[in-house]
């Protein structure tokens, strides 16, 4: 079970942000190249970070607490963390704007009623 330690946090969080993409209508999954553009480079870097902090042994992966596939030297769970961690604040980030703005047109319309 502890193999899956690495995974289920992976799987905890996108069961966790994946719903406001539909509970708020974003747009984030339906612009996937924007969404590339946002994740890739950024990933790129930490994931080449990753690498050689690996390899030259500045830290390590516990083997028990991943699934055992790597890529690179690295657990493809580190792999999937700068994919689905940038999603989940993507998607947050996104999610907290609607409500912010839902929360701004609700103060304007009180505003302009009438008093009595």
């Amino acid at each position: 079970m502890a193999r899956l330690a690495y995974a289920g946090m992976l799987a905890f969080v996108l069961a966790a942000t994946l719903p406001l993409h539909r509970v708020f209508r974003l747009g984030v999954l339906r612009q996937p190249r924007r969404l590339a553009q946002a994740v890739l480079p950024v990933a790129a870097v930490f994931l080449g970070w990753d690498a050689v902090a690996t390899a030259i042994g500045v830290w390590s992966f516990d083997p028990g607490q991943v699934l055992g596939w790597s890529i690179l030297g690295m657990p493809v769970e580190e792999w999937a963390f700068f994919l689905v961690v940038p999603l989940a604040g993507l998607l947050t980030y996104e999610a907290v704007g609607v409500v912010l703005d839902r929360r701004s047109r609700r103060g304007a319309e009180t505003a302009q009623k009438p008093s009595t």
